[in-house]
């Protein structure tokens, strides 16, 4: 491969739909410049293209046009055209090794086993092969024909040291053993560190550092100095195997244990500063420096109040990256979705309809000040660690909120903020949950069946510890595709020992984990009733899940993934129950597509079950009710496979009264299921 001063000329050529999918399905969203930047440092992008619907996909234009992709677009028109991405693709990718020689790298984003044949064509004319996919959704084939994968899982995860666990990888150290032996038979030992890894790449295509949580290949190396030798000459690395006679190798640190499970350290050996920053980013709230909150802050509330009708955190977010752009201020640009996250879990705002939510018109703008959103937002970070039974340190959380130097008076007046409305509670080992979130909680109209069978729930034999729990609750999601009642039998006694373990204040136990196995358990409950037929048993279980998949809920990153397959099959129950046919594919096919085919259906009586079903939803989340009809919005206009736009109209027509009549009302009474 040609090597240029500005690095190898690269073009990425991505399936879209079929990544896009993977993603959502696993992570409620694909993360477009993850994949672009990771390409950027390999070198100059010359070509990027995305290959899909974009009018199915059509919330992913923005990101992708900021990252300079071209969107090409292949109208969906009946499933049997879901080759066409690929075959369009195939043909682009050979016209450019023929009309674009100087590209010296193909980028082949999709874990499609059909491209394998295209991968094997670009290394016949010379081109070096970067495939991009899911894991669990990527081909061996594909893969093992690629000079390099790399695993879409690795970009997006923040905390790296169990990703391989998580992956189920096999041990790298085996690899580097055999790699360092071809070396060997070649007479290249030492062997220069990247040539190295070029053979660890030809033995296995999806070697990557950073699956084993290693940022850089040579600490990757110093990582196995028990079993390798590195030598430093003119400023380049060189490895060989350790030998018998060989000086010994230093004492390494746990992670060279690379395939054991990870090593959980006690709370006094991990600076509190730092844990509270990683799990927050875990978490979803990556820690913004202060002046960059302010000011997206300020300039939020400037486009918030200067606007003549009332907008939404969406579009306000919207504006400003706008604006962001043409100021060329990529701090601040960076910063806004962070700070909409913020702004949308803080007690700051009001909306119409009464439900927190990005797509909520925002009221009383006029009232909101820079000093009122400020510490607003700050205490979202400090409520978070105690949702998440994480020990509060003032010293120490003050210079991760506020900068280096930041005494513990202001962390302080947080936490007495949040005490004085009732959020938290101050005890002698520090901060826990107020009850009183938990008596709320429990109390929720829509989960008043699943709190019943919260309340009777026989324990098992043990110490009702959170380490049981957690143990629970992993018995549970290996049980969750073969035994539904299994299943939901210990994601629910996982729910009783977390509930007992945060009202008492045990260590560790958190808030989040509690609303968590609970929406756990529901979705279970609702898929077995679902597919055994007792539809009405079903729909009290769907509607306690959405009424826990709040986008302002601390829980919200963890149950974003699962609201799409949820929704199409709680739409699809107005059906179902009539014994009509329902889309096929269900959980794989966006909700919206599933409401439009169901509410158009050819039997009226089943638009008008679906109708009562949006009415209750609508009563416990608004929020999906507006997601909805903004994915109906996106395919306005367009032909796809759910048919003529006479038909999008009259969905988005009910879903716009039914918003505005929610929003009037503030507080929408349940509709009596039929």
């Amino acid at each position: 491969m040609e090597m240029r001063l500005d690095g190898p000329q690269i073009a990425v050529f991505m399936d879209f739909e079929n990544v896009a999918t993977s993603a959502e399905a696993n992570y409620g969203d694909f993360d477009v410049t993850a994949v672009t930047d990771l390409l950027r440092s390999r070198g100059r992008l010359l070509i990027k293209r995305a290959y899909g619907d974009w009018g199915r996909f059509h919330r992913y234009r923005r990101p992708m046009l900021e990252n300079g992709v071209d969107l090409l677009q292949l109208y969906s028109v009946g499933i049997q055209q879901k080759n066409r991405a690929d075959v369009r693709l195939a043909i682009d990718a050979m016209e450019a090794v023929f009309t674009r020689p100087n590209i010296d790298v193909y980028a082949i984003v999709s874990g499609d086993s059909d491209f394998t044949e295209l991968i094997h064509k670009l290394r016949d004319y010379g081109k070096y092969t970067i495939g991009i996919g899911l894991h669990s959704a990527t081909s061996d084939l594909l893969r093992r024909a690629c000079d390099e994968f790399i695993f879409y899982e690795t970009l997006i995860s923040e905390e790296m040291a169990d990703i391989a666990d998580e992956l189920q990888l096999p041990d790298p150290r085996e690899l580097l053993r055999r790699a360092l032996v071809a070396a060997e038979q070649k007479g290249e030992v030492p062997v220069f560190a990247g040539r190295l890894k070029q053979i660890m790449l030809s033995l296995d295509s999806s070697f990557n550092e950073a699956n084993y949580g290693y940022q850089q290949f040579r600490t990757f190396l110093e990582g196995q100095s028990h079993m390798v030798v590195l030598q430093e000459v003119d400023m380049q690395l060189y490895v060989k195997l350790r030998k018998p006679g060989d000086p010994p190798a230093a004492p390494q640190p746990a992670l060279v244990e690379i395939n054991a499970p990870a090593i959980v350290k006690p709370a006094s050996d991990i600076d509190p500063g730092q844990r509270a920053r990683s799990f927050l980013r875990e978490a979803g709230l990556r820690v913004i420096d202060h002046s960059t909150r302010q000011q997206v802050l300020a300039d939020f509330l400037h486009a918030l109040q200067s606007a003549p009708q009332p907008i939404s955190l969406s579009q306000a977010a919207d504006m400003l990256k706008d604006r962001y752009d043409a100021e060329n201020a990529l701090t601040q640009k960076v910063a806004v979705q962070e700070v909409m996250r913020l702004l949308v879990m803080s007690d700051a705002l009001r909306y119409e309809g009464g439900q927190a939510g990005s797509d909520a018109p925002l009221l009383d703008a006029a009232s909101l000040s820079l000093d009122l959103l400020g510490p607003a937002c700050d205490c979202v970070y400090v409520l978070r660690l105690v949702e998440g039974g994480v020990p509060v340190d003032a010293e120490t959380l003050a210079p991760v909120l506020y900068g280096v130097g930041a005494g513990p008076e202001r962390v302080l007046d947080l936490c007495e903020q949040l005490t004085a409305k009732g959020m938290m509670a101050r005890t002698d080992g520090g901060c826990n949950i107020a009850i009183n979130l938990i008596d709320r909680l429990l109390a929720r109209e829509e989960l008043a069946t699943a709190t019943a069978s919260l309340n009777k729930v026989s324990l098992p034999a043990g110490e009702p510890t959170v380490s049981l729990a957690e143990s629970l609750f992993r018995e549970a999601s290996d049980l969750r595709q073969k035994d539904f009642a299994g299943s939901a039998q210990r994601y629910l006694q996982a729910a009783r020992i977390q509930l007992d373990a945060v009202k008492t204040g045990q260590p560790r136990a958190g808030f989040d984990d509690l609303k968590w196995y609970l929406a756990s358990y529901c979705s279970v409950k609702a898929g077995y009733a679902f597919v055994s037929g007792n539809y009405g048993e079903a729909v009290p279980f769907y509607l306690a899940f959405f009424g826990l998949a709040q986008e302002a809920d601390c829980v919200w990153p963890r149950i974003q993934r699962l609201v799409n397959p949820m929704a199409s099959y709680y739409f699809a129950i107005a059906g179902k129950r009539l014994n009509e046919p329902v889309p096929q594919n269900l959980g794989r096919s966006p909700a919206a597509q599933v409401a439009l085919r169901i509410h158009n259906h050819a039997n009226p009586l089943v638009a008008q079950g679906w109708e009562e079903l949006m009415g209750r939803l609508a009563a416990v989340n608004l929020g999906m009710v507006r997601m909805t009809f903004r994915e109906l919005t996106g395919l306005a206009g367009t032909v796809t496979q759910v048919g003529d736009p006479a038909r999008i109209e009259r969905t988005r027509a009910f879903l716009a009264d039914l918003i505005h009549h929610c929003q009037d009302a503030q507080v929408l009474a349940p509709v009596e299921e039929s």
